[in-house]
């Protein structure tokens, strides 16, 4: 049964299961590592601007034709 084995195929087979234990313990780890989790803080962000500036300022008032409508 085993006179068709050859060395190479063993090697093959070893290494095709070396490689998937792999993949298996690299997505095992980036599944339970953190870093790909979203972070809960907001500190960071930058604050949106309202508009509320825009509205009081002339430079918005260019854009608009002259019967009040924006081109």
């Amino acid at each position: 049964m085993f006179q068709y084995l050859s060395v190479v195929g063993v090697a093959a087979v070893v290494a095709t299961i070396l490689m998937v234990t792999a993949m298996l313990y690299l997505v095992w780890g980036a599944i339970t590592n953190d870093a790909h989790s979203p972070t809960p803080d907001t500190g960071d962000n930058p604050e949106l601007d309202d508009g509320s500036e825009a509205a009081d300022s002339t430079d918005a008032q260019g854009e608009l034709t002259a019967d009040g409508n924006s081109a």
